[in-house]
């Protein structure tokens, strides 16, 4: 469970840091915001072609082999960006972003099912794992960025060798003894239960990567004019409060009554960040909180339907694969909206996104 906690973090700490950088970074090198947005875009469409494919493969070939090459393609992203001079370059570097997240959640969850007692737990402490790296990659990315992109993306690719030598000493994968039918595997029968869950999913995850990687940074860097290093802080107070609310609502049991209303306090904080920018970080605060209750609730979700599944990698791939194409959606067309609108309208997207995750997550969980 260490090993796979050390590259847990690893991966959010890149995620989470590169999330809050790479908007910025494209818009240092005078791309335009339209443009942004559909480079943001090209991660998920990759992440949700590549997912099921690979959750396909990992239930013939086990899990250790998909931390190895997501630990690789880590790197190689990385390195892509740092030498990216074109929309086409910087879109190729999104590529092997997205190649990287869907190798790494194609086994992610199903390593902890088959090896955890308390699923559902074990999935939240992780969570809680994933959240403080986040935290620290964005307090990193913060500092580095306002002295050097290339510094931020060396470490980035340092990272990934890290996680490398600790994929190779992975307990391997067990693999399967009989054979694998894989029409079968896509097409089983899922319940009602299994579809709210995938559209609560489809809502949340929408709306907080709209939200994270593209409107909060862009924001802050072309309305409010923030530096570079106060970004950094604020997202990062932000991502604090995500792990704090992950851990709060381990600590409370996963009651779904008792948690619902940092939930809802969630929705009202989303549509009010673009209209109260001197309040900015008690704002921030709870909507972190309330995303981190929020994510917590997402792994016993996962749990919940897909628990006793005979092909657990494939069926949690598409159980994630409409808010793939949501999260696509989303940042493709986000740039244009900022453009055309500016912020405003996409916050309160995001909000009615949240407002209609809680309403899911009541039906799946209550």
């Amino acid at each position: 469970m260490r090993k796979l906690a050390l590259v847990n973090f690893i991966e959010s700490f890149f995620s989470a840091s590169l999330a809050v950088a790479l908007p910025l970074y494209l818009l240092s090198r005078g791309i335009n915001v339209e443009a942004v947005g559909l480079i943001l875009s090209v991660s998920p469409l990759i992440f949700t072609l590549l997912r099921i494919v690979a959750a396909l493969f990992a239930e013939v070939l086990g899990t250790r082999i998909f931390f190895i090459a997501t630990s690789i393609s880590e790197s190689v992203s990385a390195f892509t960006f740092s030498i990216a001079s074109s929309v086409p370059l910087f879109g190729l570097g999104r590529l092997f972003e997205g190649a990287t997240y869907s190798l790494f959640w194609a086994v992610n969850r199903t390593k902890v099912i088959e090896h955890e007692q308390s699923k559902d737990t074990s999935l939240a402490r992780l969570l809680s794992v994933r959240m403080v790296a986040a935290t620290v990659g964005i307090g990193a990315a913060g500092v580095l960025i306002s002295y050097s992109f290339d510094a931020f993306f060396q470490l980035l690719m340092l990272a990934g060798v890290v996680s490398l030598i600790a994929s190779i000493f992975f307990w391997k994968g067990k693999g399967r003894a009989k054979k694998v039918e894989p029409v079968k595997m896509i097409t089983s029968k899922k319940g009602k239960k299994f579809w709210e869950a995938s559209c609560s999913l489809l809502f949340l995850l929408s709306a907080f990567s709209i939200l994270f990687a593209f409107l909060l940074p862009v924001y802050l860097d072309q309305e409010l004019g923030m530096p570079y290093e106060e970004i950094g802080a604020l997202m990062m107070l932000f991502y604090l409060c995500v792990a704090v609310g992950g851990y709060a609502a381990i600590e409370l049991g996963m009651d779904e009554k008792r948690l619902i209303f940092f939930q809802d306090i969630m929705v009202l904080m989303i549509a009010l960040i673009p209209l109260v920018p001197g309040y900015l970080a008690p704002v921030l605060m709870m909507v972190g909180f309330g995303f981190g209750v929020s994510f917590a609730m997402q792994e016993e979700m996962v749990v919940k339907v897909s628990e006793g599944s005979e092909y657990p990698s494939t069926d949690v791939s598409i159980l994630h694969m409409p808010a793939g194409v949501g999260e696509f959606a989303m940042l493709a067309a986000g740039g244009f909206l900022f453009a055309a609108f500016g912020s405003v309208p996409l916050f309160l997207i995001s909000a009615v996104l949240v407002a209609a995750y809680v309403h899911y997550t009541r039906n799946v969980l209550c």
